[in-house]
This record gives C-alpha cells, sequence and structure tokens, in this order.
C-alpha cells in the first residue's frame, strides 16, 4: 500500500494563494494612488488658475483703483481751472462791458445806422414779426437819453422822444441788439420842457425802460 502525503503541497497552495493576493492588494493600493496623483494634479491645476486669474483680476482693480484716484484729481485741477478762467473772464467783462454798452447806445442813436445784432436775427423777424425790425429812415435825432444806470447787468434807461413813435423805435432798436435781452417799456408820460430860444417849450414824451445786459 503506497502512501502519498499532500500536506505540503496544500501549504504551497496556501502560500501562492496569499501572495496572490497580496499582489493583487498592491496593484489595487498602486491603481489607488495613481488615480489620487492624477486627480490632485488636476485639482492642483485647477487651483493655480483660480490663484493666477485672482492674481491677474486683483492687479487690474489695483490699477483702476490708482486710474480712478489720478482721475479725480485731476477733475479738481481742472475744476480749479476754470474757476480761475471765469474769474478773468468776469473781470475782463466787468471791464470792458459798459464800455461797449455805451458804443451800442451811441450806435442806435446814429443816423442810417441800426444795432449790432446776431447774424439771422433781422431775417427772422422778417419772416416772424415785420413790424418788429427797426428802421433805417428813422432819424436819432427825435429822441434824447438823458440816464443810464447799470446795476449787476440790469440796466434802466431814461429819456425823451418827440413822439410815442419815437420812443417805439428805440425800443425795437434796443430789443434786437445783441447786447441786451428782456428789453421792458416800464412808463411813459406826456411832458412839457423849455425849448429854445425861438418856442417857450416843448411837448415830448419822457419814458423809463430796463434791460438786462450780455457782455
Amino acid at each position: 500500500m503506497i502512501r502519498v502525503n499532500l500536506l505540503p503541497r496544500r501549504r504551497e497552495q496556501k502560500r501562492e494563494g496569499g501572495n496572490l493576493w497580496i499582489v493583487a492588494l498592491a496593484v489595487v493600493v498602486l491603481a489607488e494612488v495613481i488615480g489620487i496623483f492624477f486627480v490632485h494634479a488636476g485639482k492642483k491645476k485647477e487651483l493655480d488658475d483660480v490663484v493666477e486669474s485672482n492674481n491677474v483680476l486683483t492687479a487690474s482693480i489695483n490699477q483702476k483703483k490708482a486710474q480712478v484716484a489720478n482721475h479725480e484729481a485731476v477733475k479738481r485741477d481742472l475744476a480749479e481751472y476754470q474757476k480761475r478762467e471765469d474769474a478773468i473772464t468776469q473781470l475782463q467783462a466787468g471791464r470792458t462791458g459798459p464800455t461797449a454798452l455805451l458804443l451800442e447806445i451811441s450806435r442806435v442813436l446814429t443816423p442810417r445806422k441800426l444795432p449790432t445784432t446776431e447774424p439771422d436775427a433781422i431775417e427772422r423777424l422778417r419772416r416772424e414779426n415785420p413790424g418788429a425790425i427797426p428802421s433805417e429812415r428813422w432819424d436819432p435825432h427825435r429822441l434824447w437819453v438823458t440816464s443810464f444806470r447799470e446795476d449787476n447787468k440790469n440796466v434802466v434807461i431814461m429819456g425823451l422822444g418827440k413822439t410815442n413813435d419815437d420812443v417805439a423805435e428805440f425800443l425795437r432798436r434796443v430789443s434786437v441788439s445783441r447786447y441786451f435781452q428782456n428789453v421792458k417799456l416800464v412808463r411813459t408820460e406826456e411832458k412839457n420842457v423849455a425849448a429854445g430860444k425861438t418856442t417857450s417849450s416843448l411837448n415830448v414824451v419822457g419814458f423809463e425802460m430796463r434791460a438786462s445786459v450780455r457782455y
């Protein structure tokens, strides 16, 4: 009778089975490590991209803030320069404006001359209100300005005209002049004033006119 000892073979099989399990476990662990590595690499790439984008955005914001701060300084400087220019303009206007007004009044009261008007003012009046156009044939010697007062760009003109028509013509001339606006005839009244040697008195029309000035 022959006997065969199978125990060592069983141990060897068990040992081989254990080795295979260890190898399989190692492969799984290695696969997990590799997977974690790639996932971590991908997440790190995303994080780096986000950080880089955030840095770019922060730099852009800082640049914009610097530009805005400089813009406000420039605006303040421009406002200050504008104030100085306005002050200089007002001083120049205050020095030359009254002279220009008196010259305009002189022009209005000069024969065969018309007021200084805007380029299209007369043509516009010709279309819209022909009765407001000054007459070139009017004789300015028929009217006298006896008082001319200006206060803060408001003027009061007082005078005498031979007739109401003469006062109306003077009103038309002042109204179309580029140096006057909001012209109003405040009052008129008939007066008897002393005349020359040939006559003892003269009937005239006194008037008061108010307006604001532009210069």
